[in-house]
């Protein structure tokens, strides 16, 4: 039984369960900081709910992690369960929806939307029917090549 039960097994669980549980950590922090700079890009304000979601996010997944980690603890009684693998697969899925969300910040990015505060500052400024239409002229064009229509 003291095989099976090593301590360096139980050292070994643990650091693979925190190096998971950092990974998940930076990519939260990393999901973060790419919307912070998606929000500047597009000219939105950043608010402070944002970091309150980001907390609740980091507690939400370490329930996870956890959860997966306890299941892992039973597996550890067995001499062919050597890693922790359910903290490593929910980790791997939380790390996946973070990168999702990296890729929609990046789609946002590159949207048109960004170019709507210089437009609308273009139609304020306006004084004239020429300036109008070449406003207007702008609109078109970005609409004609925009990927969505």
């Amino acid at each position: 039984m003291e095989s099976i039960l090593s301590l360096e097994k139980g050292y070994f669980f643990i650091g693979v369960f925190f190096a998971v549980s950092l990974l998940v950590i930076m990519a939260i922090m990393l999901d973060l900081w790419d919307g912070v700079y998606t929000a500047k890009r597009t000219g939105q304000r950043v608010h402070s709910h944002k970091l309150r979601v980001t907390i609740a996010k980091v507690s939400e997944y370490w329930r996870f992690l956890l959860i997966g980690f306890l299941a892992d603890c039973l597996g550890f009684l067995f001499s062919f369960y050597f890693l922790p693998f359910m903290a490593l697969l929910f980790g791997m899925g939380l790390i996946v929806v973070e990168i999702i969300s990296m890729f929609e910040h990046a789609k946002r990015r590159k949207s048109h939307l960004i170019d709507l505060p210089e437009i609308i500052d273009g139609i304020i400024a306006a004084t004239s029917k020429k300036d109008a239409e070449k406003i207007i002229g702008v609109i078109s064009t970005k609409s004609e090549v925009s990927p969505h229509h």
